[in-house]
């Protein structure tokens, strides 16, 4: 088994990506308006790269056997990011690019049933 300070090193994910994907869920589950000063902070382009909520989750989301195994995320957690994941997935493709602006982060209900989620998840999780 992998020592826990190592699995950065040996290309697992770690202790500091298991918080990074908590952050992303709290940002996720952040207020519109939250979300918006985030990524402009966050992001030189700020509302152009509203993608980036989702993607940071994302790529701590594909790891999240690995966090459960090293009991950074508890298990119990799983069935409630997982339905996160598939919200995010809806909204994804071409077809629904008018969803990933600033305006629609303020807007548009499916981002607030992301926020939903993503609340629903953060309670869960350390």
């Amino acid at each position: 088994m992998t020592n826990l300070r190592d699995a950065d090193q040996v290309g697992e994910p770690g202790a500091r990506a298991a918080l990074g994907f908590v952050r992303a869920v709290a940002v996720l589950a952040s207020d519109a308006e939250v979300q918006v000063a985030w990524l402009s902070r966050a992001f030189a382009e700020g509302a152009a790269v509203v993608d980036e909520l989702a993607l940071e989750f994302d790529q701590g989301y594909r790891s999240l056997s690995t966090f459960v195994l090293y009991t950074w995320i508890d298990p119990g957690a799983v069935p409630a990011l997982t339905e996160l994941d598939r919200q995010l997935d809806e909204m994804s493709g071409d077809h629904n690019r008018a969803l990933w602006t600033a305006e629609a982060l303020v807007t548009r209900p499916e981002w607030d049933r992301v926020r939903i989620l993503a609340r629903a998840a953060l309670i869960l999780l350390p």
